[in-house]
């Protein structure tokens, strides 16, 4: 026999009897989970998932318990009684996070989508459906992601003091790097390799630069050391870097630990591949 729990809601100006089966509270659980993980591969640090995922399930009379990794979320879920009292079966499940991708745009329309639960509380199929348009939403495509990071890092070369040669280099260079970068990751191969690779093949071209190989075209340079420093700036881990901090402050010590360590070593795979490349160039004033 199911467990069936009663509850009482309230809903605008009138009352409405729920019904929470073990089967709607496993609906739930797993709806909670999958944006749950969705948020963690899309940048969102623990807190925020915590926040979102909290806020979607309570609108349901479900109360949740979440253990936040960095690679994975496990949910336990069961009805709620109270402010403090949970009845009835608990229902337990566990997912690992998907490759990462970030979209600080997806995470606010997630961010909406729990407040529209929590305030208009709407059904579990409805919530379902418009969780399934934010994952298929649009995404920037591959040559408008190529033409944002070459002009981030031409701009980069330009604050930092290069001319507009060592900038043209910066934006090559960079391009081609996440070419590669793109290309390894779509055959599957380790994540982990394709910082070195990309950090070695950008800095082949702004090695290039730096021994003087483009100066029969268009002369010498301000300082081409600037776009060799400035041009594998896309590869830096910022968003983990920062949520390792967010966490670490939050009191989530092992997803903080996990972050910076996983930016640790995304850095060292960064300097692994420009090393490469510089020494194969000799270039020891840099």
């Amino acid at each position: 026999m199911q467990n069936i729990i009663y509850l009482r809601t309230t809903r605008f100006d009138d009352m409405e009897t729920k019904v929470l089966d073990d089967k709607k509270i496993y609906e739930i659980a797993n709806l909670a989970l999958d944006i749950g993980t969705f948020l963690l591969a899309s940048g969102a640090h623990c807190g925020r998932v915590y926040r979102n995922v909290s806020r979607i399930t309570e609108a349901w009379g479900v109360r949740v318990n979440m253990h936040i990794t960095f690679t994975g979320l496990l949910i336990t879920a069961q009805c709620k009684k109270g402010e403090a009292q949970e009845c009835g079966k608990a229902v337990t499940l566990f997912k690992k996070t998907k490759i990462y991708d970030i979209n600080f745009n997806a995470i606010n329309e997630i961010s909406q989508l729990s407040w529209l639960i929590a305030e208009e509380k709407i059904s579990v199929s409805k919530a379902r459906n418009l969780f399934k348009r934010i994952c298929s939403g649009r995404k920037y495509s591959t040559p408008t992601l190529l033409l944002g990071i070459g002009c981030a890092c031409a701009c980069l070369c330009i604050v930092a003091g290069g001319d507009w040669k060592d900038a043209i280099i910066g934006f090559i260079a960079s391009i081609a790097g996440m070419v590669i970068r793109l290309e390894i990751i779509k055959r599957n191969y380790n994540m982990m390799f394709s910082f070195i690779a990309a950090a070695f093949f950008t800095t082949l071209i702004t090695s290039l630069h730096v021994i003087g190989t483009f100066e029969p075209i268009w002369g010498l340079s301000t300082a081409p050391d600037r776009a060799l420093a400035t041009a594998v700036l896309y590869l830096v881990p910022g968003v983990p870097l920062t949520n390792s901090l967010i966490d670490l402050i939050e009191g989530y010590i092992p997803s903080a630990i996990a972050r910076a360590s996983f930016s640790a070593f995304i850095l060292l795979c960064i300097a692994i591949g420009m090393s490469i490349s510089i020494l194969l160039f000799g270039i020891n004033q840099f």
